[in-house]
Parts: C-alpha cells; sequence; structure tokens
C-alpha cells in the first residue's frame, strides 16, 4: 500500500532570494535553499541600503549647487540664510570645507562661497585648474 503526500501550498518554504521551494534536511526554519542565495540576498540588501543613502545625500548637493548656481547668474553675491532654506538650501551638505583665518569656506563641486551665522556670501565659480589650499 502506497500513501500519497499532499503538500499543501501554504506549508511549503520558498527562498527569499531565488523563490525555490526548499528541502528541509537541516533546520526546519530555513529560509533560504543554498547559502550562495543566503550570501547574495544579504548582499544585496546592503548594497540597496547604501545606494538610497547615496542617492539621497547626491540629491542634497544637486539642489544646493542649483541654488547657487541661480545666486551666481542672477549677479548676486550673497544671501541671507533665511531666502536660503526657503529656496531649499542645506548647509550642512557641501563636498569641502575649510578654514581660512576667521572665514568657514564651502564648496558645492566647482562654487566656493563663504557661510556666516545669517547669511551666505561671496559666492563665485572656481577658476579652472584652481585647487583648495588647506
Amino acid at each position: 500500500m502506497e500513501y500519497k503526500v499532499e503538500e499543501n501550498l501554504e506549508d511549503v518554504s520558498r527562498c527569499l532570494q531565488c523563490g525555490c521551494v526548499i528541502d528541509y534536511g537541516g533546520r526546519p526554519d530555513r529560509k533560504f535553499c543554498s547559502a550562495g542565495c543566503k550570501n547574495r540576498y544579504h548582499n544585496y540588501r546592503r548594497f540597496r541600503r547604501r545606494d538610497v543613502a547615496q542617492k539621497s545625500i547626491f540629491g542634497r548637493l544637486e539642489k544646493n549647487y542649483e541654488i547657487l548656481e541661480n545666486i551666481i547668474h542672477l549677479g548676486l553675491k550673497g544671501m541671507d540664510r533665511v531666502t536660503l532654506a526657503y529656496m531649499g538650501f542645506d548647509p550642512a551638505y557641501a563636498t569641502s570645507y575649510y578654514r581660512l583665518g576667521r572665514k568657514n569656506i564651502y564648496t558645492c563641486f566647482d562654487i566656493r562661497y563663504e557661510l556666516t551665522a545669517s547669511r551666505i556670501k561671496a559666492v563665485s565659480l572656481m577658476e579652472t585648474g584652481e585647487s583648495i589650499s588647506i
């Protein structure tokens, strides 16, 4: 006499990475069909989190750059920080920073500016080949 084993589809576990049915030769609570799938799953999650963070940072830098570029095209040398904040400028994001005497000099890609407690001033494009000396 042979017994027919019916698998209930709800009881069948699938690999979180590839979706294959997991055969239970080891622990009953396995989530992956192999060590390779487990590694791929965790590597993908780690790199995806890093990519999302990098895109967020780069997006904020691009927004700051657009605002600074508009200030230069309007012929302005500075602006108060309240107006900048209203425009979406985030002073926490810059590509470099150095101190020159008492001045806090920041750059956002190729635009240099001085940031004080109440204003941004001396906004200008860096010359080609110009480097920042510390």
